[in-house]
C-alpha cells in the first residue's frame, strides 16, 4: 500500500510551532511535530517523509547537528528548509553547502514558505495517493483533483456536470492551471445561457468590420482570444440547436469563421464545457445535438452537491474567512460549534450560497467570533449533537471550544486571547488549566 507523503516539523517555539501546523492543515498538508531533535530523528528513521522543516536552534541540539546525523545515518536526509534567525544565516548557508534544500529567515510570510516547499517537495501538494486539498479535503474531490491532474496530460476536452452553484468553474480553473504550464496561457470563460443566440455568436466567433449594425471594427472572437489556453463554456446545455451546429463544426475540425468574413481561422484551444443539465437526457429528447454529445463528453466529470460531501462545508467555510480577511483586514474565527451547524445545513445553492453565507455573517458580525445564530440559527436546532446533552454539559462543550479557537487563532497569546474573550489572563489560565487545554492540543 503506498504511504501518503508527509512533512516532518521541528520546532521548539510553542506559538510558532501551532501557527505553522494551522497552515499545513489548511493546506492539506499531513504533519508530524516535534519539538526536540531526538524525537524527530527517532520518526525520521521509523518512516520516510517528503520533506523536512527544522528550527536551528533547538533545546537539546542544533540544526545543523541533526542534519548531520541524518547524513551519517544509512537512510539520506529527505528535502529540507531550516528556519533561521538573522545571527545564524551563515550556519544556515553551510548547511546548505551540506545538500539542505533552502531556508529562510524569521520573521517570515508563511506564504513564502509554502513556496519554498512546494519547490523542493511537491508530493506534499499535488502527488499524494487521495489528492491534495485545493478542491476541497472530502475523498471524491481528492480523486476529482487526481482526475483533472491526468487528464491535464492529454490532449482531451473536458465535461464538468454538477449542480448549479457546486464550483465547476473553480474546477475548470484548477484543470486550465494544470493544462497551462506556460505562464501566461489564457484562461477565458463565457456562460453560454447569460446570452441571446446572436451575442453569443459573435462573442464566441467574431466579427469583421460592417458585418451587422453596430460593428464598427474586426474582433476577434473567444476562440482566437483562448488560442493556446483554455476556453471554458459554462451552461452549454442552453446552447440552441444552430449555435449547436456552429460549435459541432469548430469542436470537430479546430478553426473558426468570424461573422461576416469566409477565411477559416485555425485555434489551438482546449475546451471545458459545463452544465448543471442531463445531456443524455436532452439528447434523447432531441433538445441536444447527439454528435456534439459524443464530441464533448470524451472525459467527463462529475462534482457533487455539498449534502453529499459535508466534510468540505466546513474546510471552504475556514477558506472563505481567510479571503475576507487578505481582502478587508478584518478577523473572523469560525467555531467548531458553527462547523457542526453548517455541515448540518442543506446548502441547495451549494458553494455559491455558503460563500455568499459566509461573507455576509462576516461583513455583518459585530464580533470576530462568528457563531450559529450568525447563520441564521433560530436557537430550536440541535446544534451539539442528536443525543439530549444537559445544560451544564453543552454550556461546558462550547466554552471549551470558544477558548481553544480564540487561543488558536491569537496563536496562544494569553493576553490577547484574555481581553478578545473579555475575562483577566488569571480567569483564563484557570480554565485552560479545568478543561486541559495546552498547546501541545
Amino acid at each position: 500500500m503506498t504511504v501518503s507523503p508527509r512533512l516532518c516539523l521541528v520546532e521548539d517555539d510553542a506559538i510558532m510551532r501551532a501557527s505553522l501546523c494551522q497552515r499545513f492543515t489548511i493546506e492539506g498538508i499531513a504533519c508530524d511535530c516535534f519539538t526536540r531533535a531526538e524525537d524527530a530523528l527517532s520518526a525520521l528513521s521509523d518512516r520516510q517523509y517528503a520533506a523536512l522543516i527544522s528550527d536551528i536552534r533547538l533545546p537539546d541540539m542544533s540544526g545543523e547537528s541533526l542534519y548531520s546525523r541524518l547524513l551519517e545515518s544509512a537512510m539520506p536526509p529527505p528535502p529540507t528548509i531550516f528556519i533561521t534567525g538573522y545571527g545564524t544565516i551563515d550556519q544556515a548557508v553551510r548547511l546548505l553547502k551540506l545538500g539542505a534544500s533552502d531556508y529562510i529567515t524569521k520573521p517570515f510570510d508563511l506564504d513564502d514558505l509554502l513556496v519554498k516547499l512546494r519547490e523542493v517537495s511537491a508530493s506534499l501538494f499535488g502527488d499524494m495517493e487521495e489528492g491534495s486539498a485545493e478542491l476541497g479535503v472530502s475523498s471524491v474531490m481528492r480523486q476529482l483533483k487526481n482526475t483533472l491532474d491526468r487528464l491535464a496530460a492529454h490532449r482531451v476536452d473536458l465535461l464538468i456536470t454538477g449542480e448549479s452553484g457546486v464550483g465547476k468553474e473553480y474546477a475548470a480553473r484548477y484543470f486550465a492551471k494544470c493544462c497551462n504550464k506556460t505562464t501566461g496561457a489564457p484562461f477565458v470563460a463565457i456562460n453560454c445561457a447569460a446570452l441571446s443566440e446572436d451575442l453569443l455568436e459573435a462573442e464566441l466567433f467574431g466579427h469583421e468590420k460592417g458585418a451587422f449594425t453596430g460593428a464598427d471594427r474586426r474582433r476577434r472572437g473567444l476562440f482566437e482570444q483562448a488560442s493556446g489556453g483554455v476556453l471554458f463554456l459554462d451552461e452549454v446545455g442552453e446552447t440552441s440547436p444552430r449555435m449547436q451546429a456552429k460549435l459541432l463544426r469548430t469542436v470537430q475540425e479546430r478553426v473558426v469563421q468570424r461573422i461576416g468574413s469566409e477565411e477559416t481561422i485555425p485555434v489551438d484551444v482546449r475546451l471545458v464545457y459545463a452544465t448543471n443539465r442531463n445531456l443524455k437526457a436532452m439528447v434523447d429528447q432531441g433538445e441536444f445535438r447527439e454528435d456534439l454529445y459524443f464530441r464533448i463528453n470524451v472525459a467527463h466529470v462529475h462534482i457533487p452537491p455539498l449534502r453529499e460531501r459535508k466534510e468540505d462545508i466546513h474546510w471552504l467555510a475556514h477558506r472563505i474567512v481567510e479571503s475576507y480577511f487578505h481582502e478587508h483586514k478584518q478577523r473572523r474565527l469560525i467555531l467548531p460549534l458553527t462547523e457542526r451547524y453548517l455541515e448540518s445545513q442543506p446548502w441547495p445553492g451549494n458553494l455559491r450560497e455558503l460563500s455568499n453565507a459566509v461573507e455576509r455573517a462576516c461583513i455583518l458580525s459585530p464580533q470576530e467570533v462568528l457563531g450559529p445564530r450568525e447563520f441564521g440559527a433560530t436557537g430550536e436546532e440541535p446544534l451539539l449533537s442528536l443525543e439530549q446533552v444537559p445544560l451544564k454539559e453543552a454550556m461546558e462543550q462550547y466554552e471549551k471550544s470558544l477558548l481553544k479557537e480564540t487561543l488558536e487563532h491569537h496563536e496562544w497569546r494569553i493576553a490577547e486571547t484574555a481581553g478578545s474573550l473579555g475575562i483577566s489572563r488569571k480567569n483564563l489560565w484557570e480554565k485552560m488549566k479545568r478543561y486541559g487545554i495546552s498547546h501541545s492540543d
